[in-house]
C-alpha cells in the first residue's frame, strides 16, 4: 500500500482519537480488525498478507470474529487492550504506529504500541512495549534472514532504515520541479515520498503524459498539476484505475465463499438423509399393510393346529372365505409356534409403521427447513452460515431452554446468573468458558453469575454491573454494601463428593456493590 492512500485512510481517524474499542477481532491469521467506539465510528481493518498488505477504516467489523488464529493474534487481543490514544505514520512512509493506553479491565495491561509496516512481501506487525522491547511479532525476523535488523521478541524494536525524499503536500513548486527535471513518473518514487506503482499510473493517465518519458520544461507543467489532484485525492485518483481495494470487504467476500461451502455441503448431507428418512416412512406405511394379513395367516395356523404336524415345510389350508391358502411353514415350529413368528412380525411392521408415522411429519418439516435454507445461503453472513456448518448437538429435549438468566450489560456482554446449586453448577461448568469472568457473593449462598467475554478485555465498570446481580441474587440482597469475590472461570473448581453449586476458587479479588435485581434492568 502506498503512502499517499495509507494517510487518506488514516487522516478520518485521527480527528476520533483518543478513542475506547471494542476488542480485536481475526477473520484470519493475517488479518487484524479492530471496532471502533461508538459502532457508528466504524472498525480499522489491518490486511498483511504479502505480497500486497493493505489498511482501511471501515463503516464496521462485518462478521470477523474475536476468535485468535495465531500466538501473536492471542498476544495482541490481551496486551492491546486500552483506549487507542494516537497514531503515527513516518513521514509517508509505508509503516504507522498504533499507540495504546493501559487496560483497566479485570487484568490491567501496561500501554502498547502496535508497528505495522507494510512493506509488500515483508508486511508484518510488532507489537512493542512503552520502552520500545518488543512483545510479540507476526513473523519473526532472525539473525539468519536479516543481519542487519531482526525482529524477535525481547529485543529493542528498529524500523526499516530511513530516506530521504520530497514529501508531495509540503514540497515546494521549486522543489518538485527541481527534483522531477530528467525523472520519468515511472521513476519519480526515487524522489517523491508516497508514490509508488498505482499512483504513478494513474498520474501519468491524468497528465496525458509517457510514463517512461523523462519530464522536462514542457511538460512538467501538465505534471506538476496532476500530481497536486493526486496528492489531494489519492483514492480518487485510482478511481479508474486498479484501485487497491477493500480489504475488510475482499477478505469477507472470502470468508463468506469458504462458509457457503462448508453450510452448502452440511445442509445437502443433512437433506440427503432428510429425504431417506422419508422414504423409509413411506417403505414403513406401506409394509403396515402386510401386517394384517400375517395376522390373518397366524388366525388361519390357529384354526387348524389340530390337522398340522411339525416338520412340514409348507400346507394348503382352507380360508375363512372358502378359498385356499398355501402357507410356507418352519419344520421345526408346530402350528402355534409358526402362528407366533407372524404375529411376532406382524407386531414389528405395524411398530416400525407406527414410529416413522409419528415423526413423518416432524422430518418433513425439517426437510422444508433445510431446503429452505439452502435457497437463502447467499443472504446470511459468516456467523449464521458457521452456525448451519456446525454438526446438530444431540439433546434429549429440544425445548429446554439454555440454563440461567441472560442479562445484556454495558459495552454488550452477556451475564448469565444461576437460579439454583444445581443450575449454578451448570452456569459455571458448562456455559462458562476459562477466560470468562466468574463472581459469587462473598459469604453468603447465592448465585454464580458469568460475564462471557467471548475473547475480549472486560472493563471494570461491566465487572461492577455483574457484581451488583451476584448481590441482589444471593442471602444478602437486601444488604447495602456487599462484598462480591470475581475471579477467571479457569481459577474454579470443583473437588470430588462437593454438593451441586459448591466450588474452590483462587486469584479472587473483591468489588463492594449495592445489590440489583436482574427484574431492575430487564
Amino acid at each position: 500500500m502506498e503512502g499517499l492512500l495509507l494517510a487518506a485512510e488514516l487522516e478520518p481517524l485521527h480527528a476520533r482519537l483518543p478513542t475506547e474499542h471494542l476488542g480485536w477481532r481475526f477473520p484470519d491469521a493475517t488479518t487484524l480488525v479492530l471496532p471502533l467506539v461508538p459502532a457508528e465510528a466504524g472498525a480499522l481493518w489491518i490486511d498483511l498478507r504479502p505480497p500486497s498488505p493493505r489498511v482501511a477504516l471501515v463503516a464496521a467489523a462485518g462478521d470477523a470474529r474475536g476468535v485468535a488464529h495465531t500466538p501473536f493474534q492471542s498476544q495482541l487481543k490481551a496486551r492491546a487492550v486500552g483506549s487507542l490514544e494516537r497514531v503515527e505514520q513516518a513521514s509517508l512512509d509505508r509503516r504507522f504506529a498504533l499507540h495504546f493506553g493501559a487496560g483497566t479491565g479485570f487484568v490491567p495491561s501496561e500501554p502498547v504500541r502496535l508497528e505495522i509496516e507494510l512493506t509488500g512481501r515483508h508486511a508484518n506487525a510488532v507489537l512493542c512495549d512503552e520502552a520500545g522491547t518488543i512483545k510479540g511479532v507476526l513473523r519473526e525476523i532472525g539473525a539468519d534472514v536479516n543481519r542487519h535488523r531482526q525482529l524477535r521478541p525481547g529485543l529493542a524494536y528498529r524500523p526499516p532504515p530511513p530516506y530521504t525524499k520530497l514529501d508531495p503536500r509540503t514540497a515546494t513548486e521549486r522543489e518538485l520541479v527541481t527534483a522531477l527535471t530528467g525523472v520519468s513518473i515511472a521513476r519519480a518514487h526515487t524522489v517523491i515520498d508516497g508514490i509508488g506503482r498505482d499512483l504513478s499510473k494513474a498520474w501519468a493517465r491524468d497528465a496525458g503524459l509517457d510514463p517512461r518519458a523523462p519530464l522536462d520544461a514542457d511538460t512538467l507543467p501538465r505534471a506538476l498539476a496532476a500530481l497536486a489532484a493526486v496528492v489531494r485525492e489519492p483514492r480518487s485518483a485510482l478511481a479508474d484505475a486498479a484501485p487497491p481495494g477493500d480489504p475488510a470487504g475482499a477478505r469477507l467476500e472470502a470468508l463468506h465463499a469458504a462458509a457457503r461451502d462448508a453450510a452448502r455441503a452440511r445442509l445437502e448431507d443433512r437433506r440427503t438423509l432428510l429425504r431417506s428418512r422419508v422414504r423409509d416412512a413411506e417403505r414403513a406405511a406401506e409394509a403396515a399393510t402386510d401386517a394384517a394379513a400375517l395376522r390373518a395367516e397366524a388366525d388361519l395356523l390357529l384354526a387348524h393346529a389340530h390337522t398340522l404336524e411339525r416338520g412340514a415345510s409348507e400346507a394348503t389350508l382352507p380360508g375363512f372365505d372358502g378359498a385356499d391358502v398355501r402357507l410356507t411353514l418352519d419344520p421345526a415350529l408346530d402350528a402355534a409356534g409358526n402362528a407366533r413368528r407372524r404375529y411376532e412380525r406382524a407386531r414389528k411392521r405395524e411398530a416400525r409403521a407406527e414410529r416413522a408415522l409419528a415423526h413423518r411429519d416432524e422430518v418433513a418439516n425439517d426437510l422444508a427447513t433445510v431446503e429452505a435454507d439452502l435457497a437463502r445461503l447467499d443472504d446470511l453472513g459468516v456467523d449464521e452460515l458457521a452456525s448451519l456448518a456446525a454438526p446438530a448437538r444431540p439433546s434429549t429435549d429440544r425445548r429446554r431452554a439454555p440454563p440461567g438468566l441472560r442479562v445484556r450489560a454495558p459495552h454488550g456482554f452477556e451475564v448469565v446468573i444461576g437460579r439454583s446449586a444445581r443450575e449454578n453448577d451448570l452456569v459455571t461448568f458448562k456455559v462458562a468458558r476459562s477466560d470468562d469472568v466468574w463472581l459469587h457473593a462473598q459469604g453468603y449462598h447465592g448465585a454464580h453469575v458469568v460475564i462471557r467475554t467471548e475473547g475480549r478485555e472486560v472493563p471494570f465498570d461491566t465487572v461492577r454491573f455483574a457484581a451488583e446481580l451476584a448481590a441482589g441474587h444471593s442471602e444478602a440482597g437486601q444488604s447495602d454494601n456487599v462484598a462480591v469475590d470475581y475471579a477467571l472461570r479457569k481459577d474454579v473448581w470443583r473437588s470430588k463428593g462437593m454438593p451441586a453449586g459448591a466450588v474452590h476458587f483462587a486469584r479472587q479479588r473483591t468489588v463492594f456493590v449495592t445489590p440489583r435485581r436482574r427484574s431492575e434492568v430487564d
